[in-house]
């Protein structure tokens, strides 16, 4: 180091000089310049991301009409038998935030073949700021976790894998044709739809030139997703519950299988396919379901709508299905389920979408007979761009169950126009 070197940026104790204002200022500039340069390939620059889908949806609820009972109590009671005609429960316009959301992730290369990878997300409500529990941000999927060619490790809270099993991971596109889209999505009529807490989870990278697996093992740490009828998690096993995924994919057809054990006190097994053909997809999906123990009943099913509803009569539009089983929040021990859609690319942006769906679920009461949902929706999307879309349609439910409950089936439905967009 020369002594002109040194004597500038003072490191020579005699010739010393007093770095000017201009001097400094440039020190600090080039110090941050630094920073922001190392920062995405040392601290793993996070990147913010979101999905905004809301829409304006008209409600036509129905529900059995239960007489009061005799004498009448304060609040009113209703029967839970013998039902004979149908009540109008709820017909409004509402507005709706559907599974909208906000998060951060990003990756922090460790080595050349491993990295840290996290995620942070949360549900945010459009329609009026804050969800059912008066919140403003409902969690969704938070973790962390190790990468490399292996595959994937992550813990936190996740969607588990048969949830996760209609997204077709070769074009990144739902089988669920209506998913997120309220009294449309599976989750109306199928059980299955958990995000679990306490998650411990692996991935795999693409193998075989097609397959992937995923396989989470579920804690309950007497929290979140039950895993037995008392919620605890009483003996040493790695987990209380477990889901798995097996799919094999290619660019115009993917299948795939996925198993619960004790997920939501729920034992289930889904399997489901698609094929492109020309400008058309065809989707089918198949699900048995049933509790893990006697003392056990499957669920829960999703709720996606967020209006007033009347609770006369003991029941709600919400969930129609428990309606019908046998006493109020008797629930069920077993279900079998089906979907077929198609999607139907007709010309320039816009997609036509159909989708048919039954569910047959036996009471926990054994005193009653199986109930039956048949769901039909029908829909429009205009893409405005890879990342947006203006949509709209009409999805109806229609519930029949033992005749000693009710004869007749209530109908719940919706039409909707709305707007989805990813950042």
């Amino acid at each position: 180091m020369s002594a002109q070197y040194t004597q500038y940026y003072g490191l020579h104790s005699k010739a010393r000089t007093r770095p000017t204002r201009f001097y400094k200022s440039f020190q600090l500039a080039s110090l941050s310049a630094a920073l922001l340069v190392s920062l995405p390939s040392q601290a793993g620059f996070p990147t913010i991301y979101g999905k905004i889908n809301v829409s304006a949806q008209q409600y036509n609820f129905e529900k059995l009409n239960f007489a009061q009972t005799t004498p009448a109590t304060n609040p009113v009671s209703y029967q839970h038998s013998g039902a004979t005609s149908i009540a109008d429960e709820l017909d409004n316009t509402s507005v709706e935030s559907n599974a909208s959301r906000f998060g951060i992730r990003g990756d922090l290369d460790v080595s050349a073949d491993l990295k840290i990878i996290y995620l942070v997300e949360y549900g945010i409500d459009t329609d009026n700021g804050t969800n059912a529990n008066g919140r403003e941000l409902t969690q969704r999927n938070i973790y962390a976790g190790l990468q490399g060619q292996w595959g994937t490790l992550l813990i936190g809270k996740n969607d588990t894998p048969l949830k996760t099993l209609q997204t077709n991971t070769v074009v990144r596109g739902d089988i669920d044709r209506f998913n997120d889209a309220a009294l449309a999505d599976i989750g109306s009529y199928l059980v299955g739809e958990n995000r679990a807490d306490n998650v411990i989870q692996y991935n795999s990278p693409i193998f075989l030139e097609g397959f992937e697996f995923s396989f989470a093992a579920v804690q309950s740490e007497e929290t979140g997703i039950a895993v037995n009828a008392n919620n605890p998690q009483d003996d040493s096993d790695l987990a209380s519950g477990y889901s798995s995924a097996l799919t094999y994919g290619k660019s115009k057809w993917f299948v795939g299988v996925a198993i619960d054990n004790n997920v939501a006190t729920t034992d289930a097994i889904r399997v489901l396919g698609e094929v492109a053909v020309g400008p058309v997809k065809l989707g089918a999906i198949y699900q048995t379901a049933e509790a893990h123990k006697d003392t056990d009943r499957i669920g829960p099913f999703s709720t996606f709508v967020g209006s007033s509803v009347s609770s006369s009569g003991a029941q709600n539009g919400l969930n129609p299905i428990s309606e019908w089983d046998g006493a109020s929040g008797n629930a069920f021990i077993e279900q079998d389920g089906y979907v077929l859609n198609a999607a139907w690319k007709v010309a320039g942006p816009w997609t036509a979408k159909a989708q048919y769906g039954s569910s047959t679920s036996t009471p926990a009461n054994s005193s009653y007979g199986d109930v039956d949902v048949t769901a039909l929706a029908l829909g429009v999307d205009y893409k405005l761009s890879d990342a947006a879309r203006l949509y709209s349609y009409y999805a109806q439910l229609e519930t029949e169950g033992d005749s000693l409950i009710g004869t007749v089936k209530p109908k719940d439905s919706t039409l909707a126009l709305g707007l989805d967009f990813r950042f």
